[in-house]
């Protein structure tokens, strides 16, 4: 019975919420097929129009926010208020950023060509939609990752197949009810539910761009099968992302930020605090801190659920390996009675450095924490992961801070704040090495979105003026070349002093062999 179906459960209770049926492989030429035509139509819209459309999206969206946190709760286990923060305001804030830039930044851009022999031409970029696009989303921040793409794919034009995890497939499909309510054009937005096997066969069907965030594991799969039609993506993957306290920071600000950056939405974030690395002179009472702080976090208020079970078995294989390699279990390391929860863990000591649970994404309330002497021995500390996602730096010097930020190998780093930079529309968001390919957000995700067309053309017809280049080559055109070349040569005495001759060559050549 079950096999046609996706079972949406309350990670909580393990209670089945819905039975949703799966979305059959064989319709999906008829899927891409009518998502095209949609495409067509909708694409004939201004940007204008279409950034009116989005706002229309986040008066839906604002109507409707108590139900669908409820539906986030009751499916991805966060708490409430954490769908609120963390989920639906930066949502509304992405309509609102998008819908106001995209007019301006998708208008037709003219370069202005630099050299003065080329001034009669002119350089224009244009803009236009990828088509159909797939998004293919995750389940732990299941409503605002999806919305996202979904929101900014439709705003510059395209259509979207989308793929929600089929373990938030209930949130996937209030996301379409959304787009319905706020009357976007049928078959432009289509949700299908199913497991791995679909999000592969949406791949076959050669969409024009892939948008996946996920696993590294399943990111480095996508891209392989991409590759056979050159299908071009953008990943947003894992991290084991660090938080470097210098020794000037406040201790009780600091531990607070590692508090939130660490454990909120139980750890499963990419961008969650997994690494701390702290100065020697103050890690102790860090630790004692923050482990202090722990105890005042209330499950099921503070603390959501684990929402898949396999995390669990990674959550102890890990905890496993660091303690049959020494490391200090500072508090937590165990599963709660009914292993609905992971009891918020910090592990530290001499050994941790060598411990999965310090270099592999664990990607649960877990932190890792070692120590450090000087400023340089952080950096390369926090940069010796294969990760690069996010870091932060927590110090009372932001000069210092800046400096440090400014070595790290990561796509964003977060002075004095944690987590979040990936909620701010107006900033790029992605990674480097095993963290992704891409970004989203800002006027840069937005390019991700559309196709980028250069058009070159006289500033007006010159139809018998032929450029200096074409045929026939000539040793008048050699020479006139050579002098050209010489002029970017030296100071300004010597560029100078070289115009003459540069001159009297093009009067040379232009009264010599005509072009053919």
């Amino acid at each position: 019975m079950y096999m046609d179906l996706i079972i949406s459960r309350n990670p909580r209770s393990g209670e089945v919420l819905k039975e949703i049926p799966k979305s059959p492989i064989q319709s999906l030429p008829l899927v891409f097929e009518r998502a095209s035509r949609a495409q067509a139509l909708w694409s004939k819209l201004s940007v204008k129009k279409r950034a009116q459309k989005l706002l229309q999206l986040r008066e839906v969206l604002c109507r409707k926010v108590d139900e669908l946190a409820a539906v986030i709760h009751e499916e991805n286990g966060k708490p409430v208020i954490e769908a609120y923060i963390c989920e639906i305001l930066p949502a509304i804030e992405l309509l609102t950023y998008f819908s106001g830039i995209a007019p301006s930044k998708l208008k037709d851009k003219n370069i202005k060509l630099r050299n003065p022999l080329l001034r009669y031409r002119k350089s224009t970029l244009t803009y236009w939609p990828l088509g159909t696009v797939a998004v293919i989303s995750p389940w732990n921040y299941p409503f605002f990752l999806a919305f996202g793409d979904i929101a900014v794919a439709v705003l510059t034009g395209n259509a979207v197949v989308f793929k929600p995890s089929e373990f938030s497939s209930q949130v996937g499909l209030k996301i379409q009810e959304l787009f319905d309510e706020a009357g976007f054009p049928t078959d432009l937005v289509q949700t299908l539910c199913g497991e791995g096997d679909l999000g592969a066969a949406i791949i076959d069907q050669k969409p024009a761009k892939i948008f996946f965030t996920g696993s590294v594991r399943t990111g480095k799969a996508i891209m392989k099968q991409a590759s056979q039609n050159l299908t071009p993506v953008t990943l947003e993957l894992g991290g084991k992302d660090a938080m470097i306290v210098l020794p000037d920071a406040d201790l009780d600000y600091a531990s607070s930020a590692a508090l939130w950056g660490g454990y909120t939405n139980s750890g499963q974030a990419c961008a969650s605090v997994e690494r701390l690395i702290v100065h020697e002179s103050i890690a102790k009472r860090f630790a004692e801190l923050l482990k202090e702080k722990l105890t005042h976090l209330t499950p099921g208020v503070d603390l959501g659920v684990v929402t898949m079970d396999k995390q669990k078995q990674i959550y102890e294989e890990h905890l496993l390996d660091a303690r049959e390699k020494g490391a200090e279990f500072i508090c937590g390391g165990i599963m709660s009675g009914d292993r609905t929860r992971m009891i918020p863990t910090l592990v530290g000591g001499a050994a941790i450095e060598n411990t999965k649970i310090y270099n592999e994404e664990t990607f649960g309330p877990v932190i890792a924490m070692t120590t450090f002497r000087t400023v340089q021995e952080a950096i390369q500390k926090a940069n010796n992961s294969p990760y690069g996602l996010l870091a932060s730096v927590i110090t009372s010097n932001l000069s210092l801070g800046e400096e440090v930020a400014r070595e790290l190998h990561v796509g964003s780093v977060m002075i004095n704040e944690v987590l979040f930079s990936a909620g701010l529309p107006e900033t790029p968001w992605g990674g480097l090495k095993d963290s992704g390919i891409g970004r989203k957000h800002a006027e840069m995700g937005l390019y991700e979105f559309v196709n980028v067309r250069h058009i070159n053309r006289p500033v007006m017809n010159f139809f018998s003026f032929k450029s200096l280049w074409w045929f026939p080559y000539s040793e008048n055109q050699r020479e006139f070349f050579r002098a050209w070349i010489r002029l970017y040569q030296g100071g300004w005495f010597e560029k100078l002093a070289n115009t003459p001759h540069f001159l009297w060559c093009l009067v040379k050549f232009l009264k010599g062999e005509p072009r053919l």
